[in-house]
């Protein structure tokens, strides 16, 4: 459903608003920019540039390192021996 409503997003906009796109704020989880690059939707003068959200990529980092904590929470790699040897 989202590359179709790219796709048709993309190709009125220049019918109806007289408007081209030339950027493409997507997520990077999706299809939609291949379609719309693949299709040419304003033909082969102008293209899309993709740009990337990252807030969207902030968010599944932030997953991703939330999870690696609770994983390797008491596994004590900082205990008093370590840090007292470093300091000697």
């Amino acid at each position: 459903m989202e590359v179709a409503g790219a796709l048709s997003i993309f190709q009125r906009s220049q019918s109806l608003y007289n408007v081209r796109y030339t950027k493409y704020l997507g997520d990077g989880d999706s299809k939609a920019f291949t379609s719309i690059v693949e299709n040419k939707v304003y033909g082969d003068h102008c293209s899309v540039e993709k740009l990337e959200c990252i807030g969207h990529v902030m968010k599944r980092m932030g997953t991703r390192l939330r999870r690696l904590k609770t994983k390797m929470r008491g596994q004590n790699f900082l205990t008093e021996s370590l840090y007292a040897e470093e300091i000697d």
